[in-house]
């Protein structure tokens, strides 16, 4: 009898004893709580941080802050500019001078081009518009006229001289007399 009352206890030991020995939570590893065992791939971001780090640096920091400060300095110092009449004798202001601030003249000075210059540019790229322009007209033309008149290009004609006349005719007759082309055959 003994037997069975172990055989039984045994069995209701081993029902609760996972209910009893459960871990707490504290004594869990995170890893539980945490996703899925992975290290997902991403690209490096080494490069693209240090061009951007780069640029802000020579674009702000080199580039934008020093001309602020000089364009704020110009203006508190020197203000604008005030429009005067022509000198009557003397040399003829520049084209330069008649900007309304001092950096706007320094840069057109340095680096713009002058009102004549300017409109000369103009002129000459509207010019070769027009003869551009104009030669599209007559290729249109010609392109109508051939398709009207089911016609072809009689300018693509190209004169023949004797010389090329006279290389064919040697090789016609050496080929005639030549079996093979790397062949050298006596008669």
């Amino acid at each position: 009898m003994l037997q069975g009352t172990k055989s039984v206890t045994m069995g209701a030991l081993s029902k609760v004893a996972p209910m009893l020995l459960r871990p707490t939570l504290s004594q869990l590893p995170s890893v539980r709580f945490s996703h899925a065992h992975l290290f997902r791939k991403r690209p490096g971001q080494l490069i693209v941080n240090r061009i951007k780090d780069l640029m802000h640096f020579y674009m702000i920091g080199i580039g934008f802050l020093p001309w602020l400060a000089v364009v704020t300095y110009a203006h508190l110092v020197y203000g604008p500019c005030e429009l005067t009449d022509l000198p009557k004798e003397g040399p003829a202001p520049h084209y330069w001078q008649y900007e309304r601030t001092p950096v706007r003249q320094w840069w057109a000075k340095w680096f713009g081009v002058s009102d004549v210059e300017h409109h000369e540019r103009n002129l000459a790229y509207f010019e070769k518009q027009g003869i551009v322009s104009r030669w599209r007209q007559v290729e249109d033309r010609v392109k109508h006229l051939e398709g009207e008149r089911l016609d072809y290009k009689g300018w693509s004609y190209q004169p023949v001289s004797s010389t090329w006349v006279d290389y064919g005719r040697w090789l016609a007759i050496r080929m005639r007399d030549q079996y093979e082309q790397h062949g050298h055959y006596t008669q």
